[in-house]
């Protein structure tokens, strides 16, 4: 049985998705898994129990989702860009003192 009401799930589920965006926004992503496995459980019991999101609601969950992904995308393209030039100003520096 369900006792949390519709808005308590969707509180929480913000919370979720806000911590979430947080640890994104500061380049934290790798710790997000706890919050993930929590909010998949949430979603879950959300849509099994009496009071069903509405798909309005499902839609913004989905939309933040999307959001909060293409920031995380962002974020590693840059990390990579940047281990990468990294990598090379490394390479160009011992041949470099090589000669």
């Amino acid at each position: 049985m369900d006792s949390q009401t519709p808005a308590s799930h969707a509180e929480q589920i913000q919370a979720l998705l806000s911590n979430i965006e947080v640890l994104v926004n500061d380049n934290n992503a790798d710790e997000a898994q706890p919050f993930l496995d929590t909010l998949n459980v949430n979603i879950k019991q959300w849509c099994e129990g009496n009071d069903i999101p509405s798909e309005e609601e499902l839609k913004s969950i989905q939309l933040r989702i999307n959001t909060i992904l293409v920031k995380a995308n962002c974020a590693k393209n840059e990390s990579s860009k940047a281990i990468i030039k990294h990598k090379k100003s490394g390479k160009a520096i011992k041949a470099y003192r090589a000669t």
